[in-house]
């Protein structure tokens, strides 16, 4: 497409903002008002039909104004939005990492709570539909282990992973074994395995049974194969990511229909295309803007997903973003999702 003129661009530009803010189509007397250009209706009108031939814009009903189409947003957020520079820097430091960002993060007792706020909390602050991908379980390292008696034959299994993520089993042992044994244990794990993602320390213990067994104990050999079951279970966990907020996208009207909606939830429930799309904003790094068919799924036609990684001491562990129509405010909408990913990355790796 070639370059717009002065005129055709600050219409444009004129037109997304007002559609935006309305959500209704713009004509071209209201354009004649707010552009200020000082022109004709008439000559607005050419201007907007020479747009909706480059594919931008389109008239929903006959002489009832225009909308943008997939394109024109698409146009509008590559071209018009200041997605970086010292405007963007500007709005990042007006949200700024507050303590009001920080501190619903700081509820959270593991990694995976405060993960869950994060999504709640990037809903609440943009009005739409909160998602965070969790990370991958089979990449998570492990830190440290420890078994807690519980009295009995139960025991509690501590899992430390990533230095944030904490996992408590409690298995059933057949007989009960000391204190001592169950630290000498520990110690052979952490000595061995600490350090190691889930799938290195899995393969790792397989070994070290098939090696060692002539040379433990029976409670040994029984909390190694507890152990190997634990991490089975760690590794099989299904939940690929967590979404809050899904109510809020009824404050749409172009979302707000049954049908639209109920088809929406389905997806969100069925994983496979959100997880594509996360799993693709992970990749790509950096903030991604989504819009329309580009999420990959004729559901997701009316909507658009804003997403941007966080991480914890410069390792990518995940993406955070949003879901909403495409018809959002995506400028202050992408600078919330920057500042709340920054926010959650500081409190991950420890940061207050």
């Amino acid at each position: 497409m070639k370059p717009l003129n002065e005129r055709k661009l600050i219409l444009f530009q004129s037109l997304m903002q007002l559609y935006l803010q309305e959500g209704r189509p713009v004509g071209s007397k209201h354009l004649a008002e707010v552009s200020r250009l000082g022109v004709s209706s008439a000559t607005i009108r050419n201007a907007l039909a020479d747009l909706e031939k480059l594919g931008l814009l389109y008239s929903p009903h006959t002489s009832a104004g225009r909308v943008p189409t997939e394109a024109g947003l698409r146009f509008y957020v590559d071209t018009l939005l200041h997605l970086e520079g010292s405007e963007w820097q500007a709005g990042l430091g007006n949200l700024e990492i507050s303590e009001q960002i920080l501190h619903p993060l700081k509820q959270g007792q593991t990694q995976d709570e405060k993960l869950s706020r994060a999504a709640e909390l990037i809903s609440n602050l943009t009005g739409l539909a909160g998602v965070v991908m969790l990370p991958n379980k089979a990449e998570e390292r492990l830190e440290h282990i420890e078994f807690v008696p519980l009295g009995g034959n139960r025991v509690l299994v501590v899992l430390l992973f990533n230095g944030q993520d904490i996992q408590n089993r409690v298995i059933d042992l057949s007989e009960a074994i000391p204190s001592n044994e169950l630290q000498q244990v520990a110690n052979f794990l952490n000595q061995h395995f600490s350090g190691f993602t889930l799938k290195e320390v899995k393969q790792k213990i397989v070994a070290q049974m098939s090696a060692l067994q002539q040379q433990m104990n029976g409670a040994m050999q029984q909390m190694m194969q507890l152990t190997d079951q634990v991490l089975t279970e760690q590794l099989q966990l299904e939940e690929s990511f967590v979404i809050s907020g899904k109510t809020k996208l009824l404050n749409y009207q172009e979302l707000a229909d049954a049908e639209k909606l109920r088809a929406l939830y389905q997806a969100f429930d069925e994983h496979a295309t959100v997880l594509n799309l996360l799993e693709r904003s992970l990749q790509a790094q950096g903030l991604q803007i989504f819009i329309g068919s580009e999420c990959g799924s004729e559901v997701y036609a009316d909507c658009s997903v804003v997403t941007t990684p966080y991480e914890v001491e410069g390792e990518l562990l995940g993406v955070l973003g949003v879901v909403g129509p495409s018809r959002m405010p995506y400028q202050q909408v992408a600078q919330k999702v920057v500042v709340t990913a920054q926010a959650l990355s500081k409190i991950l790796s420890g940061g207050s």
